[in-house]
């Protein structure tokens, strides 16, 4: 059945003008519609308005009385590492008491902790733990999730993952976007070359082959991956038909996003620690700068400079980069939060990062992220008339409906 909402106070479109993202001042402008309606037909948009198109009452439709309520495009969380197993509750208290994050990596915590419990886990338990997780970030508004491998580091394993993945893909009624992370860092068993040369010849054509991933991924930081092996990943995935994100930038700043350009990265991901070398080498490259607020919370390192971006016309987007180790959130509206008050990012900068820019950052803006005619039926609907209140009442969930391609979901 299509679906028509009606009478809402305000409808947050985000709408693009055209554009692929929004950057600069573009991405204050949020194309605010008051007391409007919405028309979903056959899972698309097909019109957005005051005064009703003649016959539309007379079909059979599911319609939403959305008075005194705001709607806004779905939300897209472009990072996350929803599919793990195991706890890191004792290494979250360690920090507390003032170990660092490294430290922690170095003492056989850290990623290799969670990799030990992936290769234990079959691949229902890891499912069935990535899909609750999933379902609770749907809750908070996600409509659309990327997903990482990343804990295996091993071809079985990273492919495990990715078949939970996929087979979630089918299952669940969100958009799920598959990222192979098999550079996230170095198991124990395997010397450094060894393991790059398992992801490149035996991991990126098995992966590619099973159509098991969009994205390739990689950890350039000092101790993980560095520059020449980044890129190397990299090349000879974008050979396979893989499209590069990186996370770079978290502690040390060594040259990451210059490589992730070069080869062609949809986005760059933390940016934490940035030089002014990198802010230039990011102005007018196409690539999505992605912040991620809740690790800088979480670890208690710096913020991303998301002013210092956004006045260099670098469009940004937001992610919750949800796992075990650094930011143990799937709630996004709290990385909003975090956004608005340490980032210092302004409320409609705010909601373009999560969806017109993040839907920049998988490649999909054409299609989802703003909430225009043609585009998929992905709306949300908050309980409150005024979208700033999404925000200032902040910690409150007051999401009313999740509407995933004209389809109450949640």
């Amino acid at each position: 059945m299509d679906l028509l909402i009606e009478n809402a106070e305000q409808i947050v479109t985000c709408h693009t003008r055209g554009r692929k993202f929004k950057a600069g001042k573009h991405q204050s402008e949020i194309g605010l519609l008051k007391k409007s309606s919405i028309l979903v037909e056959n899972g698309k948009i097909s019109w957005v308005g005051k005064k009703l198109p003649r016959g539309i009452l007379r079909k059979n439709l599911l319609k939403i009385d959305a008075r005194g309520k705001c709607v806004l495009p779905g939300f897209i969380d472009s990072h996350t590492h929803s599919v793990f197993a195991g706890d890191r509750a004792d290494e979250y208290s360690m920090r507390i008491k003032g170990s660092t994050y490294e430290e922690i990596a170095a003492s056989g915590g850290g990623i290799r902790s969670t990799v030990k419990a992936v290769r234990k886990a079959s691949k229902k338990e890891l499912k069935d733990l990535a899909g609750r997780r999933i379902l609770t970030s749907m809750c908070f508004g996600v409509t659309t999730i990327e997903a990482k491998s990343g804990y295996g580091l091993s071809a079985a394993a990273e492919i495990k993952m990715l078949e939970v993945i996929s087979e979630l893909r089918k299952e669940l009624p969100v958009d799920i976007y598959a990222t192979f992370l098999g550079a996230h860092a170095f198991p124990d068993e395997k010397t450094r070359e060894d393991y790059i040369d398992e992801i490149m010849f035996r991991m990126i054509p098995a992966i590619t082959e099973k159509k098991l991933a969009v994205f390739i991924d990689a950890f350039c930081e000092k101790n993980y991956f560095s520059v020449n092996e980044t890129k190397g990943i990299f090349l000879q995935g974008v050979k396979y038909g893989l499209t590069p994100k990186l996370h770079t930038n978290q502690f040390y700043s060594i040259g990451g996003i210059k490589a992730a350009i070069e080869c062609g990265a949809i986005s760059v991901d933390h940016l934490e620690v940035m030089k002014p070398s990198d802010v230039s080498a990011l102005k007018d490259s196409g690539t999505i700068a992605c912040l991620l607020p809740a690790v800088s919370y979480f670890l208690d390192i710096p913020y991303a400079p998301a002013r210092k971006l956004i006045e260099s016309k670098i469009p940004v987007a937001l992610a919750t980069d949800f796992n075990p180790g650094s930011a143990m959130s799937e709630n996004i509206q709290l990385t909003m939060s975090l956004a608005v008050q340490l980032l210092k990012m302004n409320i409609e900068e705010t909601f373009n990062a999560v969806t017109i820019n993040a839907a920049a950052a998988l490649g999909v803006s054409d299609r989802i992220g703003s909430i225009e005619t043609g585009k998929q039926g992905d709306l949300l609907i908050f309980d409150t008339p005024a979208y700033s209140d999404i925000l200032y009442h902040f910690g409150v969930n007051q999401l009313w409906k999740v509407i995933k391609r004209g389809r109450v979901i949640c």
